[in-house]
Order: C-alpha cells, then structure tokens, then sequence
C-alpha cells in the first residue's frame, strides 16, 4: 500500500472507532443521581446516564452503549 492509502486507512479506522456506535462491559465505580461513573477498558467515563429501571451497585458489571455523537448509556447489570 502507498503511505497516503495507509493513512486513510487509519483515519477511517480512527473515525469508527471514535464515533461509530458501539457497546461494551464496564464495571460500575460510582453512583450518582441518575448517572454513574464507569471503568472501561480504554479508561473512566464519568457521567453516565442510565435507565429508569437499572438500580446500580459499585462493582456491577454493565452493558454501556454509545451513540455516534459520543453519548454514553448504561444499559443494566448482567446476571
């Protein structure tokens, strides 16, 4: 490949990294009022909305959504 193919090529893979919608697992650290903070594998997220129906607990594991402008969602515990 060429060096500007290259480079394109991690833009775009910088690009869906950064702003593609995704989900992951994080562990919950702290709780705040309708939010919580969370640990990711890439570092904390601080500032999380969460659903009406999730009661979070320091230590749940979480699926966490993100949409492409970068708004992150905690899903709920898992079992």
């Amino acid at each position: 490949m060429s060096i500007l193919a290259d480079a394109v090529q991690r833009a775009a893979e910088r690009a869906v990294r950064e702003f593609g919608s995704s989900w992951i697992l994080a562990t919950v650290t702290d709780v705040g009022t309708s939010v919580v903070t969370i640990a990711t594998a890439t570092g904390p997220v601080a500032d999380v909305r969460r659903l009406a129906s999730y009661s979070p607990t320091v230590g749940d594991t979480v699926m966490v959504t993100r949409n492409e402008s970068g708004t992150w969602l905690v899903v709920g515990s898992l079992a």
